[in-house]
């Protein structure tokens, strides 16, 4: 594998689109969700307008964008299989370039909550965990860098030499049996009993595979690039029928619930769905973007792939109890509730101000380790 082909902006232009969608679904699932349920978080906006037994085109377009972040997770997982499948991994280099950015990652969100609660600018809330944002914790951080090590590890300990020997047909035949094994009700939750998230390292190890079978095999090859996007508007379909028959079930029940008159009614609690890493859904989605951005003749773009370099930095900075406090200042409900096409806007906005954020810091992060590099010789004796 050559540097270019290691680079190829086609794919990191699917790293920035991922991690936007991963920030973007981070907001939703931590504040948006939150404002929408929490009692507490709506006393204290006054921004109940959604605590009625309807149900809301605003929050139907809300629906839509809830399997966003796992499958963005999807896209990462299946982008390293795609150009580490069936290759020799340099286990050290991976864990030395985690460790150091989950290290750098804590130190600068020590440093970021201390200013924040010193200035007194945000409201500290406990249902945010921002005060789990100390230097002891930097191992509580991110699930996901957890999550995509073991994938990476396990490729390093066999599966890739075990992938590199299969031709076509056992190489599908094993994915196969991984998917269905992770898609069944009673194997998919045996794999949780026996430990807890087994079921998504699992899909983990699927996707990884696929990757590296769709660069070795090209299985759709020979398939339309508009019927993955019908697959993904049908999908979509899909998920709104979903959210719009299970919202109708809810009303009925609670309007059967209220028939008794002695006790007052409660507030209607609108209802979100929550897909999981497994989900089939997020599998179809991802495999789809996948394969669209696979197709795009992109020369190699040096912007493209500088902006795509810190993606994992962060991941990390923007997915922790510090970040959710903030995104709490800001009343999401009301605007969602009046005006959807700005609630779009503002998501937007975040999602690519973290981003930015991220970025400054990760090229931060560069400098400091080229200068640690360079005076090594003040820290390390000369043979």
């Amino acid at each position: 594998m050559n540097k270019n082909a290691s680079r190829a902006s086609n794919f990191e232009l699917l790293r920035i689109i991922a991690m936007l969608m991963i920030i973007s679904y981070h907001i939703i699932i931590h504040c948006v969700n939150v404002q929408l349920v929490n009692a507490d978080s709506i006393e204290r906006w006054q921004n109940g307008w959604f605590n009625q037994p309807m149900v809301f085109r605003q929050l139907l377009g809300v629906s839509l964008l809830m399997p966003f972040g796992l499958v963005g997770n999807a896209l990462f997982v299946m982008i390293s299989g795609y150009f580490l499948a069936e290759k020799e991994i340099d286990i050290f280099k991976t864990s030395k370039k985690l460790l150091m950015q989950l290290l750098f990652a804590a130190i600068v969100l020590v440093i970021a909550s201390t200013h924040f609660i010193n200035s007194g600018k945000y409201l500290l809330h406990t249902n945010t965990l921002f005060s789990y944002i100390r230097i002891q914790y930097f191992n509580k951080m991110s699930w996901f860098v957890g999550y995509y090590f073991i994938i990476i590890f396990i490729a390093y300990l066999g599966l890739n030499k075990l992938l590199a020997s299969l031709d076509n047909k056992k190489y599908l035949s094993l994915m196969l049996a991984i998917l269905t094994l992770s898609q069944l009700g009673w194997s998919g939750s045996l794999l949780d009993d026996l430990a807890g998230g087994l079921r998504t390292v699992v899909v983990g190890i699927f996707l990884f595979a696929l990757g590296g079978y769709i660069k070795r095999f090209n299985p759709f090859d020979k398939v339309r690039g508009y019927v993955f996007v019908v697959v993904i508007i049908l999908t979509n379909i899909l998920i709104g029928l979903s959210y719009y028959n299970t919202t109708n079930g809810k009303i009925q029940a609670y309007y059967y619930s209220i028939t008794d008159t002695t006790v007052e009614p409660a507030d209607f609690i609108q209802y979100m769905p929550k897909y999981e890493n497994y989900s089939i859904v997020v599998i179809v989605l991802g495999i789809c973007m996948f394969e669209l951005f696979r197709r795009i003749p992109m020369p190699s773009v040096k912007l493209i792939n500088w902006l795509a370099a810190p993606t994992f930095m962060i991941y990390l900075l923007h997915d922790n109890g510090f970040s959710y406090s903030i995104w709490e200042t800001q009343d999401w409900i009301t605007l969602l509730y009046n005006d959807f096409s700005g609630f779009a806007v503002k998501l937007f906005t975040w999602a690519v101000a973290i981003f930015a954020f991220g970025l400054v810091a990760y090229y931060i992060y560069v400098l400091l380790v080229m200068a640690i590099v360079k005076c090594k010789w003040l820290f390390v004796k000369s043979k």
